[in-house]
């Protein structure tokens, strides 16, 4: 009785390990893991456009003409950002400069749509956010030079 017991909690413990460990295979055939913050890459454009409108009108108490604008306002820079990302070319310096261009235009009409104050919350955030993402950059960074260091000496 306590052999049975014992392997019915090997083979438990065993299949809870390895269903944890899930991966998946990409078009190519190799097994990926899901990575956090790839529900993006799988949005629409206008699914994209409605969760920045959401997300913006949160945050900054948008009126509903705001949001509306917002919305469509969002919607016509994730076109063309799609756009820029299905012509992709090997010159990725020209595809930066566009992309940057891109979001300038969108801050200057976002500006006339914000009030001065919904305005700078919203560049306060956005700087926020970059900064955010460049400390984990730099994370990222530091553990694989951390990880190179170690195997190579």
């Amino acid at each position: 009785m306590k052999k049975s017991l014992i392997l019915f909690a090997a083979f438990v413990f065993t299949m809870g390990a390895a269903s944890a460990q899930t991966t998946t295979q990409n078009e190519t055939g190799q097994m990926q893991r899901p990575m956090r913050g790839q529900g993006m890459r799988n949005m629409t454009p206008e699914q994209r456009a409605d969760q920045q409108a959401q997300r913006l009108t949160k945050q900054l108490s948008l009126s509903a003409d705001q949001t509306t604008k917002v919305k469509s306002l969002a919607l016509a820079q994730q076109q063309e950002r799609q756009t820029m990302r299905t012509q992709a070319s090997a010159d990725r310096q020209a595809m930066m400069q566009n992309m940057k261009a891109s979001r300038d235009k969108y801050e200057e009409q976002l500006k006339g749509i914000l009030t001065s104050d919904q305005y700078t919350k919203y560049t306060q955030m956005r700087d926020e956010r970059m900064n955010k993402m460049q400390d984990k950059l730099q994370d990222r960074k530091g553990k694989k030079g951390k990880m190179k260091a170690s195997t190579n000496g």
